[in-house]
């Protein structure tokens, strides 16, 4: 990935970099600061606009590109703009193309599987992708998705959470006028309560965000389908929390104690 990396400090500089596009956030400041185009001590407390929830260490730089082709980080000392060299391939036509069929799959399974299955409202699931933690929780309106280390405390929250990302599920009359829109343009909108709703920074929205969302949905009805397999009860009053987590080849699916989930944190 070429950057054009535009910096306001003390003085402006406009320099291009080539970085991975896996790399994070905090990877290209880090990058920035060894070549001596920021100040190391000026970098505390840097924020993604848009995104000031996010941890720098989490959010990828392809995940960062909207439409726009431009992303900002910012503190109070300092703002660097960040600029795709190849912008021009992320327009609209391109956003158009993304593949949603998977992810509508997934939606479709977990509304089947919910309308038969009793899951007490408000009921969290961590999920463990190798490195990667997350909090689902699962409201009345569809699911909210957490990072676990940074919105640890905001996901238990019964009210004023903010989720990085949620799917609000909707039946087709519920729907506004752009909702509707948006879904009779990858599938025919259902009576029952599973239209998704993404409620993300639609600049930021790619192939990668909507497989990884994906993904823990499908976790989520794995998580359910094991339960009721079992013959046992979601229940979000409990102190154990149900969850799936895999690490290299090794997978396990039940309950985690909230006290673990917190000495891991730590």
């Amino acid at each position: 990935m070429k950057l054009k990396v535009k910096i306001r400090d003390t003085k402006l500089t406009i320099e291009k970099v080539t970085i991975g596009t896996d790399s994070t956030v905090d990877a290209l400041i880090t990058a920035l600061a060894r070549k001596n185009l920021v100040n190391e001590s000026f970098t505390g407390g840097l924020r993604v606009k848009g995104a000031e929830d996010e941890d720098l260490m989490s959010v990828t730089l392809h995940h960062l590109f909207g439409e726009s082709g431009r992303a900002e980080i910012y503190n109070s000392d300092m703002s660097i703009t960040l600029t795709e060299s190849r912008a021009e391939e992320n327009n609209l036509a391109g956003r158009k193309l993304l593949d949603y069929s998977m992810f509508m799959e997934t939606v479709d399974r977990f509304h089947e599987l919910t309308r038969t299955t009793s899951v007490g409202p408000g009921t969290l699931f961590y999920v463990q992708q190798q490195q990667r933690q997350y909090f689902v929780r699962m409201d009345g309106t569809g699911l909210e998705f957490f990072h676990f280390r940074n919105q640890y405390e905001d996901a238990f929250r019964k009210s004023d959470r903010r989720p990085f990302l949620a799917v609000e599920l909707k039946t087709r009359e519920a729907l506004s006028p752009d909702e509707l829109r948006w879904i009779r343009s990858i599938t025919f909108p259902a009576k029952e309560k599973k239209n998704p709703v993404i409620h993300f920074d639609p600049e930021r929205l790619s192939q990668e965000v909507i497989d990884d969302i994906n993904v823990l949905i499908h976790r989520i009805v794995v998580i359910i389908g094991r339960f009721r397999t079992r013959g046992e009860a979601l229940d979000a009053a409990t102190p154990h929390i149900p969850a799936y987590v895999q690490v290299g080849e090794e997978c396990s699916v039940g309950y985690i104690p909230k006290a673990q989930l917190e000495q891991i944190r730590k």
